[in-house]
């Protein structure tokens, strides 16, 4: 998937904030934070959070290269539906945040 925003290159600050749809057009969440490989200095993750009334819900841990981003809606696309995220083993809460 392509990743990229602009060009190759993005600060945390374009990242964070941004939308999360899925393929049939619904929002998911938006980035949170992201995370960083310390052996690659490369993207690793993003933390989505999933709001609910105003206040953050969920948050997931999802692999960048699961992200793509699409330029004419100017968010990120993944390639499964807030329900199969729900529904998925993945990290909640990662960091311990708490809600």
């Amino acid at each position: 998937m392509n990743n990229s925003i602009q060009s190759s290159n993005a600060s945390s600050v374009q990242l964070e904030g941004a939308t999360v749809i899925g393929p049939d057009g619904d929002r998911i969440g938006s980035i949170e934070s992201v995370t960083i490989d310390r052996t690659s200095g490369s993207l690793s993750h993003v933390v989505t959070s999933v709001r609910r009334f105003g206040f953050v819900a969920v948050r997931h841990l999802l692999p960048w290269h699961r992200l793509d981003y699409d330029r004419r809606l100017a968010a990120y696309r993944v390639d499964f539906t807030h329900r199969q995220l729900q529904a998925a083993s993945l990290p909640q809460d990662p960091f311990g945040y708490g809600l």
